[in-house]
Formats: structure tokens, C-alpha cells, sequence
């Protein structure tokens, strides 16, 4: 029965072309050594070329016989075999289980490389799906890390198969028994100091008996909430490349106003997909973290401020814009150092600006903002110094404006403000032309020069 449902399983998902290359990762355990049978038993208008993939952990007492006896099955069934050492002295003190199946799987991709194999078959079956599902639910709960095994995921230069996901334990050592087919049986999948093992031993049988259908269940709510999971991460998908505004190596800045139009349950969605999507090798961010980002950048009394994401991130609230950055925030360090301007040349600043004087006929190509000042001969020299805030700069022949209010009218982010130059005359405050020019200096008047203010 168990060989017709195979069968009838990779005809209607055709995982691989007819005689094309396919490894199988075989420890010899009663799930592979099923998987390998049913693999030779396959109809040759289904048949693939069946690459056998061992590791030989080094582990146990009978790692050698294992892999002896895998050598002579390949050489009976005419099955080329690849077989990997994982040397005993480069086992880690801890994480051994890690260590091992990154060693396992850096293997197996090696394998489909140096042959041309597009298709990696496992032996993960129906009761694997049910531990998982169980194992996350203890851990975690998340629903975004409730994902099951997946049938097929892409992996190395092609796709990682599981085709026995549909068959209990029981149906395959019931194969296995009727096929004669030999294994060898891992004794430390009997400890119960491991969680997958009490799982194992413990609670699924209790759910077998609550209902025999329990892994039909397992894997049609895995494959469902895949669905819903991806038709849910494009959406937020969308909604993070409509926030994001500009990338860099160690700063991200995007809009605030867009995300801020969904409900909070839609924004924790969007902030896992932008967390997932741009810093792929952190750990996501933990449910209190979401909580905490939500309330903190819809807090409209503090329009800004930071918080701390975790692994040296941070989020800046910037008004209606939002910046993570890496590494601890950067102070600015106050200086009273100043520069005078020639005409017609840039004037490096040490934000990164530059700022400049320019006559009409010489205005540069590109600048970022740009404000027409009128001059005379007697307003020079011109120097740039860093503004405190405390400034006041005229907006009309009897008013003048702070700063300071200046900076809160542009929102202008701290580090802006703390990172700001601007042009003086003399003792006069001429402005800046991202900011203000001064109403003493933007009027043409007889004996005044025009000149245009740049930065860039």
C-alpha cells in the first residue's frame, strides 16, 4: 500500500524529471533506509539517479558499522554513495546537535554541487511534522514561527524534498518490516533529556490516541498556515518598501506616517517584516520588543526620541520619520571652530556638508538647497560657525525668530540641530539655506551684490 501512495505521490508533484540527479541523505535509521527503498522500487518513468549522501558523525560505537554496512547496500542496489567524517576532534563541547546537522547539511549541498543534483531528498516524515508543531508551541507560541516542515523549500542550488511527509513512523517500520528491510536504531533517540524525545515518547502518543488522524491534521495546518503566513508577508511586504526612504551600511530611514495608518496588530506585522527583511541574520524581535516599538512611535506628546532594539540597534523618532541605526548613538561634540568663505569655493564642514558663497556665473551644477543673499562690499568678510540654538536671526526690519524655535518648526532631528553650521557677517547672523536668511541680508538694495547661499 505504503509503495502505490509513494508512487502516486511524486507522479502528481513531479519533484524531479525522469532520470535526473537526485542525493538522498541516508543515516541508515529506518526513515532513509525506507526513503532509499521506495526511491529503487519507483517505475523508471518516474525513476531518478539516486545519489546516496552519509555523514558519519563519529558519535557512537557503531557509527562504522553503519557506514560499512550502507557501502555494501550502494554497491549491491549499484548506488553511487558520498559519505563525509565528522572527526570526533572537532566536536564541540556544546551544541553538539547543531554542530552536527550544520556539518550534515553543509555536506549534502556540497554533494548536489560538485555532481549537478538539483534535489535533496530527507526522510522526514508525518510524526516530525507533529514534534515540530508541539515543540514550537512549547517554545514560543509565535504564529510566525509555527511553520511546520515544509514538503519542498529551496536549498543550496536547488530544493530541499521531503517526500514521506505524509506517512506516520508506524507506516514506514511497518514497510520496513514487510520489505525486510535492515536499520540500525539510534539509542540516544530513546533519552528523555532530550525535549524532541519527550515529545516524542510522551505526548504525541497521547494526541495518536486522542485522534489516529493527528498528523493528517499536523500537516494540513502547516501547509495552511504557510499560505496565510506568505499571503501575509507580501502584504507587509509592500507596506515596508513604500516606508523605507533610504539605506545605508549602518542607517535605515523610512516614514512613519505610512505605518501609522494601519492598526496596531497590522504595525506589529509590518515591523517583523521590515526587522526580517533588512537584518536577515538577526533574531527576530521578541513580542515586549513589537509592544514597546508600537506604542513608542505612535506617542504623539514625544514626537521624538530613541529606543533600544537590541543586538547595539536602535530606533530615533524624528517627527513623521523613523532611523535605526548600528552602533551606539553618536554623540556631537561641540566646537567654537569657525571658517571664512571665499567666493565661489565649498567650504567643508565636519557633518559631511558643504556650504558655499556663489556669484551668478559661477553656481555650481548640484546643490542640495540654495537661498539668494544680497551683500555689499562692507558685509565681508563671511565666516560659517556652529550654531547653539540660541541665535536669533531677523524675519522682518523689527522681528526676529530663535534658532531654536527655527529647528522646531523644520523638525529637525536632535542630531540634526546638535550638527548645525551657519553663515555670519560680522556679528550678524545671515542664516543658513536649509533653515532661514536672514531679512537683513534677502532684499536687493542699492550698492548690494546678489549672491546665492548653497550647501550640499
Amino acid at each position: 500500500m505504503l509503495t502505490q501512495v509513494f508512487q502516486k505521490l511524486i507522479k502528481e508533484q513531479q519533484f524531479w524529471q525522469p532520470g535526473e540527479k537526485v542525493v538522498v541523505a541516508t543515516s541508515t535509521g529506518v526513515d532513509s533506509m525506507v526513503l532509499l527503498q521506495l526511491l529503487t522500487q519507483l517505475p523508471t518513468a518516474l525513476k531518478p539517479v539516486i545519489i546516496v549522501a552519509h555523514v558519519n558523525h563519529e558519535l557512537r560505537a557503531q557509527s562504522a558499522a553503519e557506514e560499512d554496512y550502507l557501502r555494501k547496500f550502494c554497491q549491491q542496489q549499484e548506488l553511487t554513495l558520498k559519505v563525509a567524517h565528522w572527526p570526533a576532534n572537532a566536536h564541540p563541547t556544546t551544541g553538539i546537535e547543531a554542530a552536527a546537522r550544520q556539518f550534515r547539511y553543509h555536506f549534502f549541498e556540497s554533494v548536489m554541487q560538485t555532481t549537478g543534483a538539483k534535489v535533496l531528498l530527507t526522510a522526514h516524515h508525518g510524526d516530525d511534522q507533529l514534534e515540530t508543531l508541539v515543540m514550537k508551541l512549547i517554545r514560543s507560541g509565535e504564529l510566525h514561527e509555527m511553520r511546520g516542515i515544509q514538503v519542498s523549500r529551496p536549498f543550496g542550488p536547488g530544493q530541499l524534498v521531503r517526500p514521506l511527509l505524509p506517512f506516520s513512523k508506524a507506516m514506514l517500520r511497518d514497510f520496513a518490516t514487510q520489505q525486510a528491510i535492515r536499520f540500525f536504531e539510534d539509542e540516544t533517540n530513546e533519552s528523555l533529556t532530550v525535549l524532541r524525545n519527550r515529545v516524542r515518547h510522551q505526548i504525541v502518543p497521547q494526541l495518536k490516541q486522542e485522534n489516529p488522524q493527528i498528523i493528517q491534521n499536523a500537516n494540513r495546518f502547516s501547509t495552511r498556515l504557510s499560505a496565510v503566513l506568505a499571503a501575509q508577508n507580501d502584504w507587509a511586504m509592500t507596506v515596508v518598501k513604500l516606508m523605507v526612504r533610504h539605506k545605508a551600511q549602518t542607517e535605515l530611514v523610512g516614514d512613519l506616517t505610512i505605518v501609522q495608518q494601519f492598526t496596531p496588530v497590522q504595525q506589529r506585522l509590518i515591523w517583523q517584516q521590515l526587522w526580517r527583511t533588512e537584518y536577515p541574520g538577526l533574531p527576530a524581535l521578541k513580542s515586549n520588543q513589537l509592544t514597546e516599538l508600537i506604542q513608542f512611535t505612535n506617542q504623539q506628546a514625544k514626537p521624538q526620541g530613541q529606543i533600544d532594539l537590541g543586538h547595539d540597534y536602535a530606533l530615533m523618532k524624528v517627527y513623521d520619520q523613523f532611523i535605526i541605526q548600528s552602533g551606539s548613538p553618536q554623540e556631537s561634540v561641540a566646537t567654537t571652530e569657525s571658517a571664512e568663505l571665499t567666493v565661489n569655493q565649498w567650504c567643508s564642514l565636519p557633518n559631511t556638508e558643504r556650504i558655499g558663497v556663489f556669484d551668478l556665473e559661477h553656481l555650481p551644477q548640484k546643490v542640495t538647497s540654495q537661498q539668494v543673499i544680497w551683500l555689499t562690499s562692507t558685509d565681508w568678510p563671511l565666516t560659517v560657525q556652529q550654531l547653539t540654538g540660541s541665535e536669533r536671526l531677523a524675519i522682518g526690519h523689527e522681528h526676529t525668530k530663535s534658532i531654536k524655535r527655527l529647528f522646531i518648526d523644520l523638525k529637525w532631528s536632535q542630531r540634526q540641530r546638535q550638527n548645525s553650521w551657519g553663515v555670519w557677517s560680522r556679528n550678524q547672523l545671515i542664516g543658513h539655506p536649509q533653515l532661514r536668511v536672514s531679512a537683513l541680508f534677502n532684499q536687493p538694495q542699492t550698492g548690494k551684490i546678489r549672491y546665492v547661499l548653497c550647501c550640499d
